[in-house]
Order: structure tokens, then sequence, then C-alpha cells
């Protein structure tokens, strides 16, 4: 008898303000995942403003809440995406009441542990900043991303979201990623500066995981709510994720057999 599959990896992608490209760097970093193989989940958790589905031009089946019934099948909950990607939205202010968005993020905890069981990767993008979801979920997962850009008010709130969730007892793996950056100098003075206070200040060891590009064509790619990485999978944004996958995701080696297409829809049943 065969145990229990073992559960992903929980990635939570955090932001200190809004505004540094966080949403669209998930989304592109899951597109990315799944083209290695990876079976990937993308959790848009920003509680109220969840608008991954916007981006994607699609309209989510269902959200988060749906898994608080533990009956019912992830099938029922899950948005399929491009290139294998599968999305859950987190709770729309649209469509629930706004005390629910203001919920305890613990509730959804046993949800979160369904999830990961049914894939090899979940993305969990949330909200700016580092209270509620933000940090409910840092701390049960196995890697913080932290998105940042070169400006002072942006690495200024990327050290302050640190800090809290040190405060909160943070003990989990932390990497920074500069977007948007002009030159690769911009990148790593950006993520030195952050790495030396988080160090300093905090007894924080930050990664640096380089850096994104600031490139034209992915605003480009927002405004016809086409994914950059499916619509110039070869400009210079898309090649920055693509080594961020490799880093997170090892695809099997060559020659070993990987599990059917049958294999991976069961596998989201349970």
């Amino acid at each position: 008898m065969e145990g229990r599959p073992r559960p992903g990896q929980l990635v939570v992608i955090a932001s200190g303000k809004g505004g540094v490209g966080k949403t669209n760097f998930a989304l592109n970093l899951g597109i990315q995942l799944a083209r290695r193989g990876a079976r990937t989940i993308l959790l848009d958790a920003d509680f109220g403003h969840a608008d991954s589905d916007i981006l994607l031009n699609i309209t989510p089946q269902a959200d988060l809440t749906c898994l608080l019934d533990p009956l019912r099948p992830l099938s029922a909950a899950l948005t399929p995406g491009p290139e294998g990607l599968h999305l859950l939205c987190g709770i729309s202010g649209l469509r629930h009441e706004p005390a629910l968005c203001e919920a305890d993020p613990a509730m959804f905890l046993p949800a979160l542990r369904r999830l990961r069981r049914a894939c090899d990767v979940l993305l969990v993008d949330c909200a700016a900043g580092a209270r509620g979801a933000a940090a409910s979920f840092a701390l049960v997962c196995d890697r913080l991303l932290l998105v940042t850009t070169p400006e002072p008010t942006a690495i200024t709130d990327s050290y302050a979201a640190l800090k809290l969730l040190c405060h909160a007892g943070f003990c989990a793996r932390a990497a920074v990623v500069v977007n948007m950056v002009r030159s690769r100098g911009e990148g790593s003075d950006t993520a030195r500066r952050l790495q030396r206070v988080a160090w300093q200040f905090l007894g924080l060891s930050v990664e640096s995981w380089g850096n994104v590009p600031y490139d034209r064509r992915v605003t480009a790619a927002v405004r016809r709510r086409v994914p950059f990485v499916v619509r110039y999978p070869r400009c210079a944004a898309s090649v920055a994720l693509e080594g961020l996958a490799d880093r997170l995701f090892a695809p099997p080696p060559v020659g070993r057999e990987t599990p059917g297409i049958w294999s991976r829809v069961a596998s989201l049943f349970f």
C-alpha cells in the first residue's frame, strides 16, 4: 500500500508594498514551473483584491472558500491556466461579505495542506505587507520570495515586512528578487542593501535570487491580458524567470519515467 504523496513546496511570494509587480511575477513564474513539468498551483491569496484572473483574462471556477468544505474535490475549485498551471483565487470582495475577506487566515490552513498534497509547487501570492494572510502563510511556508524594486521606498518597506515576520516567529528560508532593474549592478546593489540590514538588525540571512530586468514587453502583455512568458517567451524578463524556475524545481532526469496525464488529473482529487 502506497503512502501519502509527498507535499509539494509551499512558496510564499510577498512584497513590502504594492506596485512592485509581485502578482505578475508570481503568475509568470508559475507558468515557467509548469513548463518544466512541475504540477503547479497558484493561490492568489490577496484577500478581497485577488486579480490573477484579470491578468489571465479568465473567469475563476471558484475561490479558496470552496475548500473550507473538506469533502469538496479540488477539481471543483481549480481553474486551468496556461501551460498546465492551475489557479485558485483567494477571496474576492465582490463575491463575499467584507467580514469573510477579513476572517482569520488560519482557518484556511487545512485547505493549504490539501493543495500541497496535489502539486509539486504551491505558489501563494500574498497581499503587500506582512500582516493577515501574508503573515499566516509565511509562517508555514518552505520558502519566502520577497519581490522588491530598486526604489528606496520599496527597499524600506521590504525590510519592514521582514521585521514583522521575524517578530511573529518566521524561520523559513528567505530570498529576495529585485524586479524591474535597469542594470545588473542596480539589482545587485539593491539585494545587498536588503541583505545587510536584514542580517544586521534581524539576524536573518536572506539569499539573493537575482533580478528581473525592466522590459516594456511586460507592460504590453499586461495590457493584452496575456502572461508575458506566453506572448514574449524569449524576452529578457521571461528568460530571467526561467532561471528562477530552475532553482525552485529540478525536472526529472532524462530517461526517467514521468507520471502520465491521467495520474496528474487523478492527483487533483486527493
